[in-house]
């Protein structure tokens, strides 16, 4: 066997493993939710080039807290296929009865499935490999929030609360005049995202006025920025809002997040970018 049939071999055996590894470790998972679940549940409402995966990490350096990145949303076609059998109950469960019907069975389905299923699907994908006993907050951002139309606010939120019982917000924002110059921003018509952006902030006002015990406020610029008092407060009052917790270790550790850098292109690769472009 040549050195690089024999490079080829180990690289195969070390992938099967891996594979196994995390089957292993992921059907410890599923084992583990059947008698065990998270206390809590919070999530990262937020637009994108918004500071949200810093956000991301500053919940990650919380104890016993889990929160995952985005996702695509893929929760949304799940509550939306749950209205979609609860409107065709609606409209056309009177004679789902009868196999001459073209809705037959319609009637028999079980919308609150659709909760069971994704509750289930949902806890098992977000804590993945990782052990659940460790995990006593669970929850991902997303910055794919105002893809949600406003007459789906109300009901979504409340499909979402029966996934994640009890569910907190925390309502990231940042100035969208800076955002609409960042990053993917850049390839949309100014005025067009500037409308998204008021999208988002109306939905985050929402959850804000129907949930004012359960949202937390962040601004990018007041973390990242140079008032050392005012960034510390806005930490402070994470720590608080999430674990219950204020104690300077744990805000120490969240100080400690904001010298990495975060995102798709940390510390503006997407910014020097620009500039390269401009000075061409």
């Amino acid at each position: 066997m040549t050195p690089g049939e024999n490079k080829s071999r180990s690289s195969a055996v070390r992938a099967r493993l891996g594979r196994l590894k995390r089957a292993l470790l992921l059907a410890r998972t599923r084992a583990v939710l059947h008698v065990y679940r998270p206390r809590s549940f919070v999530f990262v409402v937020s637009s994108g080039r918004s500071g949200s995966t810093l956000v991301q990490g500053l919940l990650n350096a919380l104890p016993g807290v889990l929160v995952r990145g985005e996702n695509g949303f893929y929760l949304l076609p799940l509550f939306r296929s749950q209205r979609r059998v609860r409107s065709y109950q609606r409209s056309f469960g009177g004679n789902s009865w009868q196999p001459t019907s073209a809705f037959y069975g319609i009637a028999e389905a079980d919308a609150d499935d659709f909760v069971r299923a994704t509750r289930k699907l949902m806890h098992t994908q977000l804590l993945a490999r990782h052990n659940p006993l460790s995990v006593r907050t669970l929850g991902f951002k997303e910055i794919r929030w105002e893809e949600l139309r406003k007459q789906e606010w109300a009901p979504f939120f409340d499909f979402f609360e029966r996934v994640f019982p009890d569910a907190r917000y925390v309502l990231n924002d940042r100035n969208p005049e800076r955002v609409v110059d960042s990053g993917h921003w850049q390839q949309v018509e100014r005025e067009k995202a500037l409308r998204t952006l008021q999208h988002g902030r109306e939905l985050r006002e929402f959850l804000r006025q129907t949930r004012p015990e359960r949202t937390y406020d962040l601004t990018f610029e007041v973390i990242t920025g140079k008032d050392r008092a005012a960034s510390d407060a806005q930490l402070t009052g994470l720590a608080k809002f999430v674990v219950g917790r204020d104690d300077d270790r744990v805000v120490n550790d969240l100080r400690a997040v904001l010298s990495v850098g975060h995102g798709p292109f940390p510390f503006g690769k997407a910014r020097a970018s620009r500039r390269r472009k401009a000075s061409a």
